[in-house]
């Protein structure tokens, strides 16, 4: 289902009107034709028949091939725009020691390494870090970047780490200040 969310508009018509001839041709292949003629396809023009099939079945695999493919790798490593429609920053001023007493309520001291938090744990992300790998994602200015990786942690994975650890329900369970705050903390320069 998310192969299919991720698919432009032109793609899903491309694959849709691909397989509704597909699907009229089978039809028609095996309920019309046969009524008219018992003996359908026949010796006579079965080779005809596979014949169209065959470039039925191409057709199939070549819009699924051409329509839908995925972005090469050289452009997913660097994309000349943000990928992601990634959440804007709260529109509240974040506190950062609001944020430093959030970063060790919420257990963030217990993934993260992060010298303003004293933390040295290894399981995320290091946050000392957050900057370059802002910079590498591409998802927008720093405080999205910081935003997006707590409230849907899984949007952007840092590479050599491991996704779905981080809670995914930080963005309900967190207020809109709470969020600014973190972001706040984990910002500061």
């Amino acid at each position: 289902m998310l192969l299919l969310a991720s698919l432009s508009s032109g793609q899903k018509a491309g694959i849709a009107g691909m397989a509704a001839a597909f699907i009229i041709f089978a039809l028609v292949s095996s309920l019309v034709l046969p009524r008219r003629n018992p003996d359908f396809p026949g010796l006579r023009h079965l080779w005809l028949y596979v014949g169209v099939v065959a470039c039925f079945f191409a057709a199939m695999m070549s819009v699924i091939i051409f329509v839908a493919r995925e972005t090469t790798e050289a452009e997913a490593k660097n994309p000349t725009t943000p990928t992601s429609t990634a959440p804007k920053p709260p529109a509240v001023k974040g506190d950062p020691v609001a944020g430093k007493a959030l970063f060790t309520s919420q257990g963030c001291i217990a993934c993260h390494t992060f010298k303003a938090a004293g933390s040295t744990a290894t399981t995320g992300p290091n946050l000392d870090n957050v900057v370059a790998d802002a910079k590498t994602a591409n998802r927008g200015s720093l405080d999205q970047y910081v935003t997006e990786s707590i409230v849907d942690p899984n949007g952007y994975i840092v590479p050599k780490y491991p996704g779905s650890v981080m809670p995914q329900d930080f963005g309900k369970k967190l207020s809109q200040k709470q969020i600014a705050d973190l972001v706040a903390f984990i910002t500061q320069s």
